[in-house]
């Protein structure tokens, strides 16, 4: 076991304890870990409490321990805010079911996970996601897919190279698809917003929705989103 800001963490097989962290960010409560895949057991649900859901019965380990891991810290940051006993579901969008009471947003790449929670009055929108840096040929394969034109990269290319700024943008509007879902529930692509501005001082970037979505989801509005740039990943956050 080991103690991270006075939360008491169990240490599960396939999850590294001292790779925890939890910290503070305004109204925002966010947490992180490793896991391993090849040390899953399905016992380690019943290990650390939480609900195994049947549409996992016929998942393989690296899909289960991507959930238990992202459940893991929803259930850390929860019980700092006092919330006991609750488990996070999963809808029929495979997306989080959240209390009343709180909005939060949970990925995961590779064996990283991060979970992002915050009580629902202080935010409406809220979505994270980590990604690890594209290759070459998967940049120039998702590139089209994922940019509106040439201009959303080229804005990024003085401060980082051509793989990192695809990787950026995929994660951002990964983040963006979190954070507003709620308001339509139903696949968009990454067409329906663009990057138009950047600050790498500050670790901001702007997007902005190209079309029409919902009444609250209108041409033009503009999400801020955080980033934030490891040796083997990037992090990004939008909270509204």
């Amino acid at each position: 076991m080991k103690c991270a800001n006075n939360i008491l963490i169990d240490n599960p097989t396939c999850i590294d304890a001292d790779s925890v962290s939890i910290q503070r960010k305004g109204h925002l409560i966010i947490a992180s870990c490793t896991f391993s895949s090849a040390r899953f057991n399905d016992k380690h649900f019943n290990m650390l409490d939480i609900a195994f859901p049947s549409m996992l019965n016929k998942a393989v380990a690296k899909r289960k321990s991507e959930f238990l891991a992202g459940r893991y810290l929803a259930k850390i940051i929860m019980k700092h805010l006092q919330f006991q006993d609750k488990n996070i579901g999963i809808n029929e969008h495979k997306a989080p079911v959240w209390p009343q009471e709180l909005l939060g947003s949970i990925t995961h790449s590779r064996e990283t996970a991060h979970c992002v929670i915050t009580k629902l009055q202080s935010h409406k929108y809220i979505g994270i996601d980590v990604e690890h840096w594209l290759s070459t040929e998967d940049a120039n394969s998702l590139m089209n897919n994922i940019v509106s034109d040439q201009n959303e990269y080229q804005i990024l290319l003085p401060y980082i190279n051509f793989e990192q700024a695809i990787t950026l943008i995929f994660s951002a509007k990964e983040s963006l698809y979190k954070a507003i879902f709620k308001e339509f529930e139903h696949y968009v692509d990454f067409h329906v917003a663009k990057v138009t501005k950047v600050n790498f001082n500050t670790r901001l970037l702007t997007l902005t929705l190209c079309q029409d979505l919902s009444k609250k989801m209108y041409s033009g509005r503009e999400f801020i989103c955080q980033f934030n740039f490891c040796k083997q990943s990037v992090t990004t956050l939008i909270s509204d």
